[in-house]
């Protein structure tokens, strides 16, 4: 679909599933420099094609891979869980995870465990998903400050 983009993540998995597929930050994942970062989300936007498929060769193996990254889950469902208020773009489901931090977020992507799942979920065809990754603001944030955009 979209190369790097379309290899959805985030435990889109979970979200998809609309099941309780829950990952907790593990501190062992994270170095200390990504505690002083800002928090990261990623945010999956999809459709499930095949789920009983999705669901045991992909979703019911994310949570440990969140957990070893330093992930979780803070948002997931889909159809009336979801309400488009403006536009009308309207994933059929969605998953928001929260990350450490950007790097913690990239390590996870990047890994090899996590490339095995997302070869199979493109190489099976378990459904059409768009990932982003956002920038959360710090603690120390102003309100209405804005990250650094590169």
């Amino acid at each position: 679909m979209k190369g790097f983009i379309a290899g959805g993540l985030l435990g889109l998995c979970a979200g998809f599933a609309a099941t309780a597929c829950v990952g907790l930050p593990s501190s062992e994942a994270v170095s200390q420099e990504a505690i002083s970062e800002p928090p990261a989300y990623m945010i999956v936007l999809g459709e499930v094609y095949d789920r009983p498929a999705f669901m045991e060769g992909y979703v019911a193996k994310l949570p440990p891979l969140y957990e070893k990254y330093g992930g979780h889950y803070i948002a997931l469902g889909g159809g009336p869980t979801l309400e488009v208020l403006e536009g009308d773009y309207a994933p059929a489901s969605y998953v928001i995870g929260k990350w450490d931090s950007m790097a913690a977020a990239r390590a996870f992507w990047n890994s090899p465990e996590y490339a095995e799942l997302m070869a199979a979920r493109i190489d099976n065809a378990w459904g059409d998903f768009d990932v982003l990754l956002v920038q959360g603001l710090s603690a120390a944030a102003p309100q209405g400050s804005s990250p650094d955009q590169d």
